[in-house]
């Protein structure tokens, strides 16, 4: 990742096993750009997974745990159980 380049992935070094990119795809889908209903949230999450076991990334379960668990708090959902991103309701800023 070059310097200067935004850092999409959380508590992570994006650098590494190119998860960057995986987690910038992962956050469209989440976004303002993305989001659904829950099965939209949980193909998001797979296909995270997925790219990430594809390049060997130790890290794969521990990031499908923590998406699975979590993501619910992202997620741009279009009717139910809200509209919307509720982190966004909370912390505007964000």
């Amino acid at each position: 990742m070059p310097d200067g380049e935004r850092q999409y992935c959380l508590f992570m070094d994006g650098r590494k096993y190119d998860r960057n990119a995986g987690c910038r795809a992962h956050d469209n889908a989440y976004g303002i750009y993305g989001g659904g209903r829950e099965r939209d949230r949980r193909a998001a999450d797979l296909a995270l997974f997925r790219r990430m076991r594809g390049h060997r990334d130790p890290m794969a379960p521990v990031v499908l745990f923590f998406t699975t668990f979590y993501g619910w708090f992202f997620f741009n959902y279009h009717g139910t159980p809200w509209r919307g991103q509720l982190v966004r309701k909370i912390f505007p800023r964000y």
